[in-house]
């Protein structure tokens, strides 16, 4: 299988062997670049993705037949809200203060700001019925907390909770915002990525745990899909190198392509065919010339002087021969 990230090399881990598991992914964003769902759906799981930006939202329900795509906002209310969207990227926020951090941190400043619907965990619970969810993912830019307040445990209760669990551009946690909220619900931590924390049920913790006793390592059997963080500048540059190379192809062709026909034009000119008989009478001088030096060289090459010692060896040779017919 494909990795795009750490989140979904670990939950492939502890859930891979399941077939046709279901997933809820809160903050979906594209579907294949650094998506955690991508792996599972390729394996016949179907799920949930809840994303309130227009463009990721059309991108998904186009390549995730058989998922439901919820064009909305994930909060503690049903109702709507304002999102200022940061194009071409995950930093989407409904956060003013985490907007303007983004801003801060260099990214280019929102292009526009949409009104989003938004929806609970709770409310989506209530469209699955009895679907036995295997692991919720909630990426929202600083509502972390807001969403796990519109949760219900009691309708809805995933093996595996995976949460972003840093300030939006942060290496600083914040899980002790919203932790609480799990480990009320009896949910327990069982391993920290850097980024991210995943919690499972207590009842599936004995279970789950063992999947994450170590880090993402060679016997996950596991590759790093292209659209990976980590392999997408390679991949960029070979593209990139690719493209130079194909321009460079196509210019040569061009080349070889007007050449030929500036030559298929000469040899058809009104020139080249009245020449043709003084061309060919050159090229006959030009061989019988060639001819001719080579037989004077030939002519003119003198045998070297025999040594004396030489001279002494065939004399014998010659009188050999005479004695040998008389």
């Amino acid at each position: 299988s494909y990795a795009q990230n750490f989140e979904d090399l670990m939950l492939y881990r502890a859930l891979g062997r399941v077939e046709r598991g279901f997933y809820i992914d809160i903050g979906a964003q594209h579907p294949e670049v650094d998506s955690v769902s991508k792996a599972f759906f390729d394996r016949g799981w179907r799920g949930v993705h809840v994303e309130p930006v227009p463009h990721y939202a059309d991108l998904l329900r186009r390549e995730r037949p058989g998922d439901w795509v919820i064009e909305a906002a994930a909060s503690n209310h049903v109702g709507h809200t304002t999102l200022m969207v940061f194009p071409d990227t995950g930093l989407s926020t409904t956060v003013p203060e985490v907007a303007a951090g983004h801003i801060g941190f260099g990214v280019p400043a929102p292009e526009l700001e949409l009104e989003v619907p938004t929806v609970t965990l709770a409310s989506i619970a209530d469209e699955l019925s009895d679907s036995e969810v295997h692991w919720l993912k909630i990426d929202v830019e600083g509502l972390e907390k807001e969403v796990l307040q519109g949760w219900d445990p009691a309708k809805l209760r995933p093996w595996l909770v995976v949460v972003e669990s840093n300030l939006p551009n942060s290496t600083q946690p914040n899980h002790s915002e919203w932790e609480e909220l799990l480990t009320e619900a009896d949910y327990v931590h069982v391993y920290s990525d850097g980024l991210n924390r995943f919690y499972a049920t207590v009842e599936r913790a004995e279970q789950l745990k063992p999947a994450f006793a170590l880090p993402p390592n060679v016997f996950d059997d596991v590759q790093l899909g292209k659209n990976s963080f980590m392999c997408r500048e390679l991949y960029q540059d070979f593209h990139e190198l690719t493209d130079r190379y194909e321009a460079e192809i196509k210019t040569l062709l061009a080349q070889i392509k007007q050449s030929d026909l500036r030559h298929q034009a000469m040899l058809k000119s009104l020139s080249w065919r009245i020449t043709l008989p003084l061309r060919s009478v050159l090229n006959f001088l030009s061989f019988a010339i060639r001819k001719k030096d080579a037989a004077s060289l030939f002519a003119d090459r003198q045998q070297p002087p025999l040594s004396p010692r030489t001279r002494a060896w065939l004399a014998k040779i010659d009188v050999a021969a005479e004695d040998s017919h008389t």
